[in-house]
């Protein structure tokens, strides 16, 4: 089994994907008063436009080598699943009941297990084999004239780590070496890419930013300390299940922040990858409980989170590549 280099991006994106349609979509339906397509006399699920995503997936994935249909068919692939598992009440139960209560665990199990593989798979480092594959790989990127400098520094560097050698590895570092980068002119979204990582280093090299970053984290712990308390005003014993749920997944989330915190001072990109954990956690698990009491708050809730976590993944991005920067 060899791995791409982008598994943690790819993957992360599906989950994210699979978890706000999930959301998305009941929180639509409550609102909507759950109409129904087909009219009286069919009804058509919106499992089959799950399928018909997972299907529209695969052929990206089976038809092209473009170096992006990974990351297409990753949102794609999570949004199909997303809408697939969303159903899943109407085919454990004999009166296809989509209000059948348990099935908000059977999604919650499925979607702790796929977070479980992406982080396992995420973890492992990568083997000599592995990094030869996707240099390799990266090679395509230069044959449609994608290849960026920044991509061929950090396949170069994960060959160093990996003390790929030989003489294949040896051809391919050469041909990385002379490949010549994208020089066309940048679109839209690379000259905001670009911006953005000016703007990443002039705040991250400031003296007080890490300073800041630390004060804004404890501003949140102490705040989501106080939704607790509230909470738990009146003991655990009156909470409902989803209650108590949301109120361990909370202090989970909340601990995660204080040991990225306490990382903060040793490395940046360490601290990141612990707010990435953190928010994750809300997004899949928090977020899940609460939709069960509070839909509207749960959506809102939803949608900062995930401006969030993008913001993170820039920044956990744009960090890893700055030089002595492990590859992630």
């Amino acid at each position: 089994m060899r791995r791409s280099l982008d598994l943690t991006r790819d993957l992360t994106t599906l989950f994210v994907c699979a978890v706000s349609t999930v959301l998305l979509t009941r929180s639509f339906l409550a609102l909507a008063g759950y109409p129904q397509v087909g009219g009286s006399k069919f009804h058509i699920a919106h499992v089959l436009y799950g399928g018909l995503l997972l299907l529209a997936a695969c052929i990206v994935l089976l038809a092209l080598l473009n170096p992006g249909a990974r990351f297409v068919a990753a949102v794609l692939g999570g949004i199909g699943f997303g809408l697939f598992i969303d159903e899943v009440g109407k085919f454990v139960t004999k009166n296809v009941n989509y209000f059948y209560r348990p099935a908000i665990a059977i999604i919650y199990v499925c979607f702790v297990l796929l977070f479980g593989v992406i982080r396992w798979l995420s973890r492992r480092r990568f083997s000599a084999a592995e990094a030869l594959l996707i240099a390799a790989e990266t090679l395509k990127q230069e044959a449609v004239g994608n290849l960026t400098a920044e991509r061929r520094a950090r396949v170069l560097a994960l060959l160093t780590e990996t003390g790929a050698q030989g003489a294949l590895a040896d051809g391919i570092r050469d041909l990385l070496d002379r490949a010549p980068v994208a020089r066309r002119s940048p679109n839209l979204f690379a000259r905001l890419v670009d911006r953005a990582r000016i703007v990443w280093s002039q705040l991250t090299s400031h003296r007080l930013f890490r300073t800041l970053i630390f004060l804004l984290l404890a501003a949140g712990v102490a705040i989501s300390g106080a939704e607790l308390g509230w909470l738990l005003r009146n003991g655990v014993s009156g909470l409902a299940f989803s209650e108590k749920a949301f109120a361990a997944s909370t202090l989970a989330a909340d601990a995660l922040l204080a040991i990225g915190a306490l990382r903060l001072k040793s490395s940046l990109l360490t601290a990141l990858h612990w707010y990435e954990h953190a928010v994750l956690l809300e997004i899949t698990v928090s977020q899940v409980f609460l939709y069960t009491s509070e839909q509207l708050a749960a959506s809102l809730n939803l949608a900062a989170l995930l401006v969030l976590w993008l913001l993170l993944r820039w920044g956990i991005h744009f960090e890893s590549t700055q030089p002595g920067s492990m590859p992630t």
